[in-house]
């Protein structure tokens, strides 16, 4: 027999499951998705855009910096893993151990907090080199254009965990990956900072699960975080 209250209790909680993931996927995500962003940032191209040309997951985001490019450039050309830290959450990274662990001159533990200065060491990033995002992990840099943009990508077989070259032949299982790093000088005192994040992969749930459950909401924690950083370092002058 059928306990017509049991069916109703389940069915009252299918039917507010559903309205909250529609909700998640209507109006939040979007959001996540786009934060800082305007619907011509979102839409326009950028360099970097063609590594990963059919994305399952994009997302840009943006902040207004109220000072040249000029300026904004070298905190940019820092940031990573064993190198300046990623102007986020320090604590966060810690816990990780993916925090910055140069020295900036701060006096405090260096792997404790991302750079509060310019650090003329970490200046000269050239195309070949790894922006670590974690020990032995890490974006390839693969386009530099001063001032403007800063092109990383990965491709990873995600059975060996081994970095593969798009261009030859693609692994059964695999997941890559571009971040670019924008900035759009509006005025002479004024510049938008854009990241953008594509991401593609062999459908699995691992791959799913990484993508959409870990990548999406952490990019728009860690990354949000970092613009807001990066923004105020450079329009104090910190440096």
């Amino acid at each position: 027999m059928v306990d017509k209250k049991r069916l109703s209790q389940l069915t009252r909680g299918a039917i507010l499951a559903a309205a909250v993931a529609a909700g998640y996927v209507l109006e939040i995500r979007p959001r996540i998705l786009t934060w800082g962003a305007t619907n011509a940032e979102v839409e326009r191209t950028l360099p970097g855009d063609e590594l990963v040309p059919h994305p399952r997951m994009e997302a840009t985001h943006a902040v207004a910096i109220r000072v040249s490019a000029a300026e904004v450039w070298p905190w940019l050309l820092q940031i990573g893993h064993q190198r300046a830290g990623w102007y986020s959450y320090d604590w966060v990274h810690r816990l990780m151990g993916i925090a910055g662990s140069v020295d900036d001159g701060s006096g405090r533990p260096s792997q404790h907090r991302s750079a509060e200065r310019i650090i003329p060491s970490l200046q000269h990033l050239q195309v070949g080199d790894v922006v670590e995002i974690g020990p032995d992990m890490g974006y390839n840099v693969v386009s530099l254009q001063p001032e403007r943009a800063l092109v990383l990508h990965v491709a990873v077989d995600t059975g060996s965990f081994q970095p593969f070259d798009p261009a030859e032949e693609t692994p059964q299982d695999w997941f890559e990956s571009s971040w670019t790093w924008f900035i759009d000088e509006v005025a002479a005192d004024t510049s938008r900072l854009i990241a953008r994040i594509r991401v593609n992969y062999t459908p699995s749930l691992a791959n799913v699960l990484l993508t959409h459950g870990v990548m999406e909401l952490g990019s728009f924690v860690m990354e949000r975080r970092t613009l807001l950083g990066i923004k105020r370092r450079a329009e104090t002058g910190i440096g």
